[in-house]
């Protein structure tokens, strides 16, 4: 007689059938499942009836199926908050969203949904910081998290997703592919280098040399749309490593100023060349002169061009002069120029937020006094006290249906930095301590160990290095979005213009200097 752990395989391996030849009738028999059974028995039936219920109500677009299967995975993971658990419970509130629709009802879409895939995200994220976790589940919640991000046109974070996970699993053809598709988007808009398109070849030569990943982790129909995708394009050129180590630090960790995550060509002079495109003129009388969004967005890519370089130069301690004498506090604690100039790196990168929304609320008109503008802010009016809800302001939800679709990136990263379980929420949080009380790193033992104080606040040196790298990713991330913003709205305002249009094409600053030959 088999056991009662042969019979859950054998209805799992049965149920798996169903659901690639017969999905209707993979979720009638899961709704058969009895759950009336002792644990643990009863767990793994719960498991398997709300996945099957998710994926088959997915494939068939029974909501009503994907509903109650989610409705079960939330019930297993107020009791059992694992990371397994909360992988599928993403998987289930993404299935119950569905996918955005083209305009004009995206806007609808994505704000009725934003709760949900915030927890979506918050879910994915939990899984895809966990080394602990099997790297199969970590590449798949890098990949989804990914997707999320580029639903509402996060592309910068999306890209860092999808490379990490890759890095993960270098065989996931779903993350290539779709990071190869973002890339590709970017570049027909124009003002992309062709790195970008070359980039976009490369990482679809890795998903079509992996097919078979691909089918193991999106189905067969995937792979052969990736194969179709792949097939139309020519192979990439080789390319030679960089000889500056900076040059090649600032590409493995993607902090290029550009409109799109690529690879550094060599030979060109500039690594952040990202700019904003041709503006049309809104006054009449101004002497030639270029409007102040130029002059903000300059001041935007200075900030974070010193940031990087701050982080840079502090990864080499022998960079900075020893000029100061500090007192040993007996616990690995590291005192220095070069630790106060990496934790100003990390404050710098993400003050740019906030500059960011003034710049925004300059440029688009959305009549807030510069002085109370605030990145996490911005965006929503205050909450209504009938539904709970902070909805769009009036002016920055007519943008955004304008074709604006950028800007809706800005604001859920603003939500996802100032919400209190946001995924982004502890950079601020550090942030604040680094601004307003004391941040110390140590480069050996248990910060844990040293004397406290409410004030300081500590910090392995490496872990603390790589939060800064993430909060230059971010600020880049903002800054990409923002120009993509700007660029899309210029469009909107050329096609609804009557009459003659003029665009006001900026000089390059260094050749008006007469720097334009300078690396």
């Amino acid at each position: 007689m088999p056991s009662m752990q042969d019979r859950f395989y054998e209805r799992s391996a049965h149920l798996t059938t169903l659901l690639n030849s017969d999905p209707a009738e993979a979720v009638k028999q899961a709704r058969k499942i009895n759950l009336d059974t002792p644990e643990p028995e009863r767990f793994n039936l719960m498991m398997l009836r709300a996945s099957t219920l998710v994926d088959g109500g997915a494939l068939t677009q029974q909501q009503d199926a994907i509903e109650e299967g989610l409705a079960l995975f939330r019930t297993l993971h107020d009791r059992f908050p694992t990371t397994n658990i909360a992988y599928n419970l993403a998987n289930g509130i993404v299935a119950a969203v569905g996918n955005p629709p083209p305009a004009p009802s995206w806007l609808d879409h994505q704000e009725r949904t934003r709760e949900y895939r915030a927890e979506a995200r918050r879910c994915f994220w939990k899984v895809a910081q966990d080394r602990e976790v099997d790297s199969e589940l970590r590449t798949q919640a890098w990949t989804n998290l990914a997707n999320q991000f580029s639903s509402s046109y996060r592309l910068g974070e999306a890209h860092d997703a999808w490379l990490a996970a890759l890095e993960i699993d270098p065989e996931n053809g779903v993350a290539a592919s779709a990071a190869a598709r973002n890339l590709l988007w970017l570049y027909e808009r124009g003002g992309c280098s062709d790195l970008t398109h070359i980039e976009a070849i490369m990482l679809a030569k890795i998903a079509h040399r992996h097919l078979d990943r691909v089918i193991q982790l999106a189905g067969a129909q995937a792979a052969e749309e990736i194969a179709a995708f792949a097939s139309e394009l020519e192979d990439p050129p080789p390319r030679s490593l960089h000889k500056d180590p900076f040059i090649g630090w600032v590409e493995r960790e993607r902090l290029t100023l550009a409109p799109a995550v690529e690879r550094i060509d060599p030979a060109v002079g500039k690594l952040d060349w990202l700019m904003l495109p041709g503006i049309l003129e809104r006054e009449s009388s101004t002497s030639g002169m270029p409007p102040p969004v130029f002059a903000m967005f300059n001041v935007l890519k200075s900030d974070f061009i010193l940031a990087r370089d701050l982080a840079w130069r502090a990864i080499n301690e022998n960079a900075w002069p020893t000029t100061g004498r500090f007192g040993d506090t007996l616990d690995y604690a590291t005192y220095g120029p070069d630790v106060s100039a990496l934790i100003l790196a990390h404050r710098t990168a993400l003050d740019l937020l906030d500059k960011i929304a003034v710049t925004a609320n300059h440029y688009f008109e959305l009549g807030q006094p510069p002085d109370r503008v605030y990145f996490g802010k911005l965006w929503r009016g205050n909450v209504d006290k009938a539904t709970g809800v902070r909805a769009l302001t009036e002016k920055v939800e007519k943008v955004i249906r304008q074709g604006v679709s950028a800007l809706y990136g800005l604001v859920e990263l603003a939500e996802d930095y100032d919400s209190s379980e946001g995924i982004l929420r502890p950079l601020k949080e550090l942030r604040n301590a680094g601004t307003h009380r004391f941040v110390v790193l140590h480069d050996f033992g248990n910060p844990a160990h040293s004397r406290q104080a409410p004030e300081i606040e500590r910090h392995r040196r490496e872990q603390f290095t790589q939060e800064v790298l993430r909060a230059l990713r971010v600020a880049r991330s903002a800054i990409q979005m923002l120009a993509l913003s700007i660029s899309q709205h210029e469009q909107g305002l050329e096609q609804r213009a009557s009459g003659v249009v003029g665009s006001l094409i900026v000089p390059d600053h260094e050749r008006i200097r007469g720097r334009d030959n300078e690396g």
